[in-house]
């Protein structure tokens, strides 16, 4: 697929969820949205500029200027996307006007080299840019020595326990795991690249990023999410849980807790790293 085209498609999936981005706040998902909360404020930086790298609808931008006095800075491909995060700029009097927006690539970003204290890249921008070799390397250039990248993308893991779940053979399961690609699924029209943690801390090292944390995350909190822990819990039981507040709260507890084991974090559906620049 020529590279344009590819842009084109990212955009025009992600702009067709840009009404429900545009109301969605982060937290939603406690549990998906909660891991990743708590890997990232302690590192947030009190001032500088900060980087919402593919940060879509300003979820991310919204809550991380809300916690600094810094500049946030964010940029995406998919303009629909930008538009709802300006619409989010305009309605937050308090610390919206803290917030940049732009088009821009992943790939080849507009900026100069360390000029951002630290930087996320959160919701799989690495994994379905193309080229997540080239984007590491860009989130590294504009890092600032000692800065951090916090980064978000799909588990090798859990897409092949999925997989499996839905009938596929355990041949198809040895191809995907020596490429980690899969094709477009769910309504993509484009592939993404997934990772296992070993993967993505190699590829991490090799732009002078050292991994410091590693959480796995499930999404999609309910009875019928499609995780190897819930999947435990018989049908009738899992219903209860979720119709209970207390057995909630507590479901999401363990959950959080099992997660944040980096040698669990793979069974996660997402990898979420908190990586420092040296």
């Amino acid at each position: 697929m020529r590279d344009r085209e590819r842009i084109g498609r990212i955009a025009a999936h992600h702009e067709r969820d840009a009404e429900t981005e545009a109301k969605r706040l982060l937290g939603d998902d406690p549990l998906y949205d909660g891991i990743a909360q708590r890997c990232v404020e302690p590192c947030l930086p009190k001032k500088g500029r900060i980087l919402d790298a593919g940060g879509g609808a300003g979820v991310w931008s919204s809550w991380m200027a809300g916690r600094t006095d810094g500049t946030v800075v964010l940029f995406d491909v998919a303009f629909g996307l930008l538009k709802a995060a300006k619409e989010r700029r305009r309605m937050d009097s308090r610390s919206g006007r803290r917030i940049e927006i732009l088009g821009a690539d992943l790939r080849e970003m507009p900026f100069g080299s360390s000029c951002f204290d630290f930087a996320l890249c959160e919701g799989d921008p690495i994994a379905i840019c193309g080229d997540p070799n080239r984007a590491v390397k860009e989130l590294s250039r504009v890092l600032k020595t000692g800065g951090y990248l916090a980064a978000g993308v799909d588990s090798t893991i859990y897409r092949a326990y999925r997989a499996l779940s839905r009938g596929a053979s355990p041949g198809e399961m040895v191809n995907f795991l020596s490429v980690g690609k899969s094709p477009a699924e769910d309504g993509a029209a484009f592939e993404s690249k997934s990772f296992t943690p070993t993967e993505f801390t190699s590829m991490l090292k090799n732009h002078g990023l050292q991994v410091v944390r590693m959480a796995g995350r499930p999404i999609g909190l309910g009875p019928n999410m499609l995780d190897a822990f819930v999947s435990a819990i018989p049908q009738e039981e899992r219903r209860r849980i979720f119709e209970s507040e207390k057995d909630r709260t507590q479901l999401i507890d363990f959950l959080e807790r099992v997660y944040q084991e980096p040698y669990l974090a793979a069974m996660g559906s997402h990898l979420f790293v908190l990586a420092k620049k040296s």
